[in-house]
């Protein structure tokens, strides 16, 4: 018996998006992807997952279209990178639920050092929130901003 619903071939845009996102080993490995971890050791240090739940998630990332094997590990696609405001809901969300737990993410805008009002938009800077232009603090990585990568490890 399946763990949950088949949403693949919903007409629902969002059941569809839900169908490959809302598995939390998914966006626990986007988050360690974006934070420059894409080799397979990396990915299962980073996220405690067990070998063989890592490999059936980047196999069903791989043929949604979120990631592409690429030697020596992974790296995120276009729909890949695509899911970062996603992982900055998560954590705007995080933040107002529980402002002083000890594994919060801060996200800001490379650009001006704002801390981001918005999961996708710099207010005071009036541009987007992509890989490029975005830094994370995470509490648990000693809380040092750092920048976003989507590229595979060297």
């Amino acid at each position: 018996m399946p763990l949950r619903s088949d949403w693949s071939t919903a007409t629902c845009p969002i059941a569809r998006s839900a169908d490959v996102l809302a598995d939390p080993w998914v966006l626990l490995i986007l988050r360690e992807m974006f934070s420059g971890r894409t080799r397979f050791d990396q990915l299962r240090d980073a996220t405690g997952a067990a070998d063989s739940v890592l490999a059936r998630r980047l196999a069903s990332m791989a043929d949604a279209g979120l990631v592409a094997q690429d030697d020596p590990g992974y790296r995120l696609t276009d729909a890949g990178r695509e899911t970062l405001p996603i992982l900055h809901a998560y954590a705007r969300f995080s933040r107002m639920t529980d402002p002083d737990g000890p594994w919060g993410l801060t996200v800001s805008c490379a650009r001006c050092g704002e801390v981001a009002a918005s999961s996708d938009w710099c207010a005071r800077c009036s541009a987007p929130l992509e890989a490029d232009s975005t830094r994370w603090a995470r509490r648990s990585m000693g809380g040092e901003p750092f920048a976003l990568t989507t590229g595979t490890a060297a």
